[in-house]
């Protein structure tokens, strides 16, 4: 009887995960709240503790069976500036984003996928280039922040070409202040490129 439920299980897991939800191409839109008061993050230029924000619309597009590349765009508001600022002050931003993402493998039977792609976890790496507004640009700082970030998520297929998903990334500051944020994303994601793809990514 164990042997049945261990091999029903490994079948769940292999109907769940095998192949990913999108296709060549495909279309995100995500709202992401970013937290630096993480005390084990040592993040001493800290002005307050509250939640920042951003919005970003994301492309992804086909690289490889086990990989795809991620661009995009945000806008946000930075609502816990370094202790530069005053804790009331914020500062809204422009973001620029690329990133590589790793997956699992992609398949090429069209039919196959669209019975088993429920679940696509992923990992990425990337980086994101904030342009902030002038109140930066007031005390001499360079409006251009950057971020190095890294983590990885999971698209749940809700309907034939369209999927929530969440994502956690750790990102590194590579400006003045050196700070280290969590960010967190929720969103939706289309699939696009057709109903027979060649191929199917991320």
């Amino acid at each position: 009887m164990r042997n049945y439920c261990t091999i029903g299980l490994c079948l769940l897991i292999s109907f769940q995960a095998k192949g990913q939800f999108f296709g060549r191409k495909s279309i995100g839109i995500q709202q992401g709240a970013i937290f630096f008061n993480e005390a084990f993050l040592n993040n001493k230029n800290n002005a307050n503790n509250k939640t920042s924000w951003v919005t970003e619309v994301d492309k992804n597009l086909y690289i490889s069976r086990f990989s795809s590349f991620n661009m995009g765009f945000g806008l946000g508001n930075y609502k816990n500036p370094d202790n530069r600022f005053e804790p009331y002050q914020s500062n809204n931003f422009f973001r620029f984003k690329f990133a590589l993402v790793l997956h699992l493998p992609n398949v090429m039977d069209y039919e196959d996928v669209e019975q088993k792609r429920l679940l696509s976890p992923f990992f990425n790496i990337g980086y994101n280039f904030d342009i902030l507004n002038n109140t930066f640009k007031a005390i001499g700082s360079n409006r251009v922040n950057t971020n190095l970030k890294i983590g990885g998520g999971l698209v749940i297929k809700m309907m034939r070409d369209f999927g929530l998903m969440y994502s956690l990334t750790l990102n590194q500051r590579v400006n003045v202040d050196y700070r280290t944020f969590f960010q967190h994303n929720i969103g939706m994601l289309v699939r696009l490129g057709g109903n027979k793809p060649k191929s199917l990514s991320f």
